[in-house]
């Protein structure tokens, strides 16, 4: 069974309070005349259900089009945060012994408000911890990837994103985990092959066995 854990791109969705807004139009119409549908989108690159390359934060980094696709592909798992936890910590991490080369997604009280289109952009979602980041890191993790907009706190710094990006670790953001159980699961997140972007809205599917 394959669950897609995007986010669909529309127009004035959600979006980061300093990236541009999402725009949707219809630059023909069949039913005005025209011989078809075509439409236009405007959007940042860290739109909705993303992936951050290194470029992100680390100028000599690489862009999403150089992402090693056997890191996009693969076995993943999925833990959850209870409603209680406010950031992903090491402390929170340190029961699940967490393995070299994994990709690990992180199900939160986030998915609520990705689930219901929230347009309302909140800052108190929960974020991967800097403590976190280096001990994931540490850990050889391949993939990390959360359900909301950024896998760091707002206006906190950047240290979380250099961490793992400097680091090599792949970073998804965006997702909607709402619907999915914690567990172990197939993988296949896929971005816009953008030359040399520093990120590109992706399609996110999980396959569950």
């Amino acid at each position: 069974m394959f669950i897609d854990v995007s986010m669909d791109i529309e127009g004035g969705m959600l979006h980061w309070p300093t990236d541009p807004g999402v725009t949707v139009k219809h630059f023909s119409n069949i039913k005005n005349g025209d011989s078809a549908n075509n439409s236009e989108i405007t959007c940042g690159t860290h739109t909705g259900t993303h992936i951050d390359a290194p470029h992100h934060f680390v100028e000599s980094g690489i862009g999403i089009d150089k992402l090693n696709i056997n890191v996009l592909i693969g076995r993943c798992r999925v833990i959850e945060a209870g409603d209680s936890v406010k950031v992903i910590s090491k402390e929170f991490l340190l029961p699940y012994d967490i393995k070299a080369g994994e990709r690990l997604l992180f199900k939160t009280k986030n998915s609520s408000w990705i689930s219901n289109k929230d347009k309302n952009f909140h800052q108190d979602y929960v974020y991967v911890g800097a403590d976190a980041a280096s001990y994931l890191v540490d850990n050889d993790i391949a993939l990390v990837g959360v359900d909301y907009l950024s896998v760091e706190g707002y206006h906190i710094g950047h240290d979380t994103h250099k961490t793992l990006l400097g680091a090599g670790v792949v970073v998804i953001e965006g997702l909607n985990l709402f619907n999915v159980k914690p567990g172990e699961y197939g993988l296949i997140a896929l971005p816009i092959k953008i030359k040399n972007s520093d990120g590109a809205p992706s399609r996110v599917i999980l396959e569950k066995s």
